[in-house]
């Protein structure tokens, strides 16, 4: 499926929404975006793998996804979805507080009756907008956004029951743990007393992609965090995410993002 919102917001946009439904529409690899996501699930069911966690959600339920976090969307065999996303940079967040409690805020999300038809009706009052722009619509579209996040917030923001770990998202732990040293699958087999085939197969299984790209991509996402919150070099930020030569951060780099690392960064410092 192609993100046309993700593309509208790697163009230069502040806000993007999107409405898609779909059966059987599955991930092919856990992502990330450079922004924040509100995702409103309108119908069906679908799991959600963030990080090293899993969620559980049904219409009428929502996540929120801060920049730079790996997740991955699947659904069971035939049963169709509808979602409703919103894309959004931190600048449109007027509040210093509102910015604030926004971190570590990932996570499901379930509001009482009346809470969620105001969300989402917000929600849609941004859609309609987008589709058909009128004067002031950004200006528009920031009140709206930062409304529904006072909502959420102020309810105590009542995250949902994380799904039961298993060895697979403990392994994923130990990886986002350890990323900035030497992993190799051998290592990683011995460290939880399995045989590499095993642990090959059974992450392949639980997360569409493999141990190598899951650790390339945990990487690559907390490389770019730096490029953009450091003035640290592209050297030293290339040692402190694992990898053991610039010029095989900057391969990896390109061919996950599409840019080289020093790209990015100026790009990413445009859009302040």
């Amino acid at each position: 499926m192609i993100d046309y919102a993700e593309k509208c917001m790697k163009s230069g946009a502040v806000f993007a929404t999107e409405r898609v439904s779909g059966i059987n529409d599955n991930m092919p690899t856990p992502h990330y975006h450079e922004f924040y996501e509100l995702y409103y699930l309108e119908s069906g069911q679908r799991y959600h793998f963030i990080d090293n966690n899993m969620y559980h959600i049904e219409g009428g339920q929502f996540l929120l996804f801060e920049p730079y976090m790996l997740h991955h969307s699947y659904g069971d065999k035939d049963v169709p979805f509808c979602r409703l996303i919103i894309y959004f940079r931190e600048d449109e967040i007027i509040s210093a507080n509102l910015k604030e409690i926004l971190k570590g805020s990932t996570g499901a999300y379930q509001l009482s009756k009346e809470e969620t038809q105001q969300f989402y009706q917000l929600m849609n009052m941004i859609y309609r907008e987008k589709q058909n722009p009128q004067q002031y619509s950004n200006e528009y579209c920031q009140s709206l956004l930062n409304t529904m996040l006072i909502i959420l917030f102020r309810n105590k923001r009542q995250k949902m029951k994380i799904e039961q770990k298993n060895q697979i998202t403990e392994i994923i732990s130990y990886i986002n743990a350890n990323y900035m040293y030497d992993l190799s699958i051998a290592d990683i087999a011995g460290h939880f007393y399995m045989s590499p085939f095993y642990l090959c197969r059974e992450f392949k299984k639980y997360t569409n992609t493999t141990i190598n790209q899951y650790i390339n991509k945990t990487r690559i996402m907390n490389a770019q965090r730096m490029l953009y919150s450091s003035d640290d070099n592209i050297t030293n930020i290339s040692i402190n995410t694992g990898f053991a030569s610039v010029s095989h951060f900057g391969r990896v780099f390109k061919e996950i993002t599409g840019s080289t690392p020093t790209s990015w960064r100026k790009r990413r410092k445009s859009f302040e």
